[in-house]
């Protein structure tokens, strides 16, 4: 075989190789950009729905010490909010919801009470707050690390 047709073909080669090893780097680097962007935005989506529904289950508790619901709706903000959960997240963090929603309930079905009952009750000792929001904040802190990692 002639040089100059061997030379030439095996720059040929060469450049295609290198061409290709590039366009293939470039390609998996995108990649990665954009499932890093991806993971990112659905963390963020689900960190605003969840701040979301702990806003409002923390109202509703609070409100529940005073009162009694008048009507279902006043939970309906939280069935909403479990409803688009449903769609992203884990069954988990969704049964940690459903454990709030029904604390919710059981606060609004008790006597309503004063602000001093609940101090004076918090320093007798007779009230001991549990936080039914804790188990639902530990599921989705442990789900948005996962998104992360």
């Amino acid at each position: 075989m002639d040089s100059a047709i061997l030379s030439a073909t095996s720059a040929l080669i060469g450049s295609l190789m290198g061409g290709l090893s590039t366009f293939s780097a470039s390609w998996l680097t995108q990649h990665r950009q954009l499932r890093s962007q991806f993971l990112l935005q659905q963390a963020v989506g689900r960190e605003t729905l969840y701040a979301e529904f702990i806003r409002e289950a923390a109202k509703r508790l609070t409100e529940a010490w005073s009162k009694q619901a008048q009507e279902p709706e006043v939970i309906a903000g939280l069935y909403a909010a479990v409803e688009r959960m449903r769609l992203i997240s884990s069954n988990t963090v969704i049964e940690s919801a459903e454990h709030v929603i029904r604390k919710v309930v059981e606060a609004y079905a008790d006597p309503n009470r004063t602000f001093d009952d609940l101090r004076n009750g918090l320093m007798s000792g007779n009230i001991h707050l549990d936080n039914p929001l804790k188990d639902f904040t530990v599921a989705c802190k442990a789900e948005l690390h996962a998104l992360h990692a």
